[in-house]
C-alpha cells in the first residue's frame, strides 16, 4: 500500500501514478455505489406504491432485484433508506409541480392555479401510497418540518400571493395556510373519491382561490379570477425549493 503522509510534490513518479491508480479506483467505487443505491431508492419507490407506505425491507429488496442483506450495504438503517425514499418523492413531485407554475404577462390567477392543482391532484390520484408514506413520515415527526413536501409546495404557494400584491410577511404564513387546506382536502379524496377527479380538482381551485383572494382583499388588492395578474411575475425557477423530506 502506497503511504499517503508525504506531499504528492515529493514523491517519485512511480509513487504518483501508483496513487493516480488508487484515486480512480476509489472514485470509480463511489460513482458505483452512489448509482447502485439510486438503483435501490428507486426499487424502494415501487415498493411503497405496490404494498403501501409500511412496505418492508424484504419487500423493496425484491424489487430491486437482491437480497435484504445486500440492500442494507447501501443504507445505514430502515430510517435511511426510508428517508431516501422520500426525498426521491419529493424530488418527483416538485419536478412535475413547478412546470405547470407558468406565468406570462396576461396570466389570470385561474391560468395559474389550476394547472398546478390538476398536477397536485393528478399525482394524488396516480400515487395514493406515496402520499400516504410522506405524510406518515411528517405525522410521525421524523424529519425537520423544514424538509417536507408542504415547505416546497408553501414555497410555490407563496411566490403566487407575492404576484397577488400581498406582503411577503403576510404571504409565508398564508401559503402554509393554503398548503394544509390542499393536503386535508386531498387526503379526504383519496380516502372517499366521491366525486370524479375533475369535478375535486375544479372544487380545490375554488377553495383556493377564495383562500388567496381574501387575503389579496385584505391587502388593498382587488382581482377576480379570471383577471390579468395586477404583477410581473416572479421567477419560480429561482425559488429555493428543497428536495428532501
Amino acid at each position: 500500500m502506497v503511504s499517503t503522509s508525504r506531499p504528492r510534490s515529493e514523491r517519485s513518479e512511480p509513487e504518483r501514478a501508483n496513487l493516480d491508480h488508487v484515486d480512480g479506483r476509489r472514485s470509480r467505487w463511489t460513482q458505483h455505489r452512489t448509482e447502485r443505491r439510486a438503483a435501490f431508492v428507486e426499487a424502494g419507490v415501487l415498493a411503497v406504491d405496490q404494498y403501501g407506505p409500511a412496505a418492508s425491507a424484504e419487500q423493496i429488496a425484491e424489487a430491486a432485484g437482491v437480497s435484504r442483506t445486500v440492500l442494507y450495504r447501501y443504507f445505514r438503517d430502515r430510517e435511511d433508506l426510508r428517508k431516501a425514499i422520500a426525498d426521491r418523492v419529493v424530488d418527483e413531485v416538485v419536478a412535475s409541480v413547478v412546470p405547470a407554475l407558468t406565468v406570462s404577462d396576461n396570466a389570470t390567477p385561474r391560468q395559474l392555479i389550476t394547472p398546478a392543482i390538476a398536477e397536485i391532484v393528478n399525482w394524488l390520484d396516480r400515487r395514493p401510497n406515496i402520499y400516504r408514506f410522506l405524510r406518515s413520515r411528517r405525522d410521525g415527526g421524523l424529519d425537520s418540518v423544514e424538509t417536507t413536501l408542504a415547505d416546497n409546495i408553501a414555497v410555490l404557494l407563496q411566490a403566487i400571493m407575492l404576484v397577488l400584491g400581498i406582503d411577503a410577511r403576510v404571504a409565508e404564513p398564508g401559503a402554509y395556510g393554503v398548503v394544509g387546506f390542499v393536503e386535508s382536502i386531498g387526503g379526504w379524496w383519496l380516502e372517499h373519491h366521491e366525486m370524479p377527479r375533475d369535478q375535486f380538482t375544479e372544487l380545490v381551485v375554488s377553495g383556493v382561490w377564495h383562500l388567496l383572494e381574501g387575503a389579496a382583499r385584505d391587502h388593498g388588492v382587488h382581482i377576480g379570477l379570471d383577471d390579468p395578474l395586477p404583477t410581473a411575475a416572479p421567477d419560480l425557477q429561482g425559488l429555493n425549493l428543497q428536495g428532501s423530506v
